[in-house]
């Protein structure tokens, strides 16, 4: 029997907590553990439910690392950010992957097979994508066909107006890779086997660390090889990082860390309180200067000004008129049009209703050819044609 010493020293080693691993120095790994448990059996079980129901199994769902920012980025990046993580998020045995390129695309197939790639499925040019794939029915049979595009850097530019905005809401932007590099095995390998960070000029953005068909320890892996890249992507690191927080595509988010209130180092308001400050000062000196009243200089006038005022107060009232304001017809008209409708008499109603009819019938005459100024030449020319006769 072990003595008794050994088994009270034993004990309070158990009772001592762990000291909990820190992720970049933040983030606690137990609590992103519980938070990638609870989510994968919450989004396993909703995916049993939908299939039950489905007679077509829905594409994979993926696992979102939500990062929130203090401030706004000034511009959106349209090259992504590329995010190593542990265990591939496309496996290119089951997903097809396709590759855009420049002109000639025969010249890129012949490149791929010297550098003995199999696992690019499809090679498309831009020409390509100018004529065949013009219309939208051929560029979303496109996207469903691949589950991962490459693209050459060089063409990345010119692919947002050739694509359409259908692959940018379907998450599926091109990753840019270098088909110039004597490596080019290893280079596409290594955008496969990588995640993307793509920069938006919002405060949230998120970044595929897993999918729900891997375990939750393989997302974890991900989780903690990715976040100090990601970290490391953001301008200004963690003092410009408020929260964290994972979900699936169609789940609520999980918070596994988020910034402390108050104005301390690395805190939600700190470097932020004094712009705010400097902001509401200058609002309320405009304020101030609005509501000032005016100074006695300003109200000092010229010797202009005064001469007028006393010849203004020298000089008599006219006297007013005795009939009132809407004693005649000009005034009411003046006063509202509205009102002459009820003044007019029923022999001035009749006249503008005649005068209306005989200007309608004159027109009508000038577009039919009857009268007006036609007839009037041609009768002045049929004058002057008879009076050589008469005198004769």
């Amino acid at each position: 029997m072990p003595p008794l010493s050994g088994l009270v020293t034993d004990a309070r080693e158990y009772l001592i907590p762990m000291a909990d691993e820190l992720i970049d120095g933040h983030v606690s790994v137990k609590q992103c553990k519980r938070a990638v448990t609870a989510l994968m059996e919450y989004a396993l079980k909703q995916q049993q439910k939908r299939e039950e129901n489905e007679l077509l199994s829905r594409k994979e769902e993926y696992i979102w690392l939500q990062i929130s920012v203090k401030r706004v980025h000034a511009e959106a990046k349209l090259k992504p950010r590329r995010i190593p993580i542990k265990y591939p998020l496309v496996d290119p045995r089951d997903s097809a992957v396709c590759l855009i390129t420049k002109d000639p695309q025969r010249e890129y197939k012949d490149l791929l097979e010297q550098a003995g790639v199999k696992f690019v499925n499809r090679v498309v040019g831009v020409e390509k994508l100018k004529g065949k794939f013009k219309p939208f029915e051929a560029r979303r049979a496109l996207l469903r066909e691949n589950a991962l595009f490459l693209a050459d850097d060089r063409v990345i530019p010119l692919l947002p107006r050739l694509l359409g905005k259908i692959f940018f809401t379907a998450k599926k932007q091109p990753i840019p890779v270098s088909l110039s590099r004597k490596d080019l095995k290893g280079e596409l390998e290594r955008a496969i086997s990588s995640t993307y960070m793509h920069q938006n000029r919002g405060t949230c953005t998120s970044v595929k660390i897993g999918t729900l068909s891997q375990s939750p320890a393989q997302v974890l892996a991900n989780l903690q090889t990715a976040l100090p890249a990601i970290i490391a992507a953001v301008r200004g690191g963690w003092d410009n990082v408020q929260s964290l927080s994972i979900k699936s595509s169609k789940s609520t988010s999980l918070p596994i860390w988020s910034c402390k209130l108050g104005n301390d180092d690395g805190a939600r308001w700190h470097g932020l309180t004094l712009e705010a400050e400097e902001v509401l000062g200058e609002k309320q000196k405009r304020a101030a200067e609005v509501s000032e009243p005016p100074t006695q200089k300003k109200l000092k006038k010229s010797p202009s000004e005064s001469t007028t005022l006393e010849i203004l107060r020298t000089s008599k009232p006219r006297k007013e008129s005795k009939a009132s304001p809407l004693s005649s017809k000009t005034d009411i008209k003046k006063v509202s049009p509205s009102l002459t409708k009820d003044v007019l008499t029923k022999d001035e109603l009749k006249q503008k209703r005649r005068s209306g009819t005989a200007g309608e019938k004159k027109k009508e005459k000038l577009v039919k050819g009857h009268g007006g100024m036609g007839t009037a030449k041609k009768a002045l020319i049929g004058r002057k044609a008879r009076e050589p006769d008469a005198l004769h």
